[in-house]
């Protein structure tokens, strides 16, 4: 084999062996992104939370109010607004607000807000100096998937009637007539 022959041989193979090398490079950046890849969709193991359906019983919740204080459903509530999402309060703190101190408390009602996708800066400094202002009772679900039994349709409320302390109806609704007549309708009708 003469010189120049030998030379392009080592050539091809330094060629290949760069080749090989780029690939392996490739092969090794790209592993790590597929194990975060495949760690995204890997569920922890949870015990599913059963829905809210008639017959049941409210979840056990401890809540508290906008002013920090622990805040139980009444005994004797018979009615359960629920609040999902901002759009849903915008629907129903201008009604309790134009009604306002004793009216939930007189319809033997109360209201729930899920506030736990709430930014923790914004909730402190925005929307609980804005909750404190309000002249009624807000009991607040602040952790991920408390309130996850509860059924929901986003800018809607769900409204809850309830019968010593069991589910006799369901609705979900953005409609202001519908939400004033579940407040005003007495217990049983």
């Amino acid at each position: 084999m003469n010189q120049i022959q030998i030379i392009k041989n080592n050539f091809v193979l330094n060629l290949k062996s760069f080749s090989i090398f780029r690939n392996s490079i490739r092969y090794l950046v790209l592993l790590p992104i597929l194990i975060l890849n495949l760690s995204l969709f890997a569920e922890e193991p949870t015990t599913p939370t059963p829905n809210l359906v008639v017959g049941n019983s409210l979840p056990e919740i401890n809540y508290t109010n906008q002013w920090e204080e622990p805040s139980p459903i009444p005994l004797e509530t018979t009615k359960v607004i629920f609040i999902s999402d901002m759009d849903a309060s915008k629907i129903i703190h201008p009604i309790l607000e134009k009604e306002g101190k004793g009216y939930l408390e007189g319809k033997q009602a109360v209201l729930i807000s899920d506030i736990h996708k709430m930014p923790s800066l914004i909730t402190k400094f925005v929307a609980l100096p804005k909750m404190k202002s309000y002249p009624y009772t807000l009991r607040l679900v602040r952790e991920e998937k408390i309130a996850d039994p509860f059924p929901r349709t986003k800018g809607s409320l769900t409204l809850i009637q309830l019968k010593a302390g069991k589910i006799t109806k369901i609705q979900i609704t953005n409609l202001e007539t519908e939400i004033r007549s579940f407040l005003e309708t007495p217990q049983g009708k």
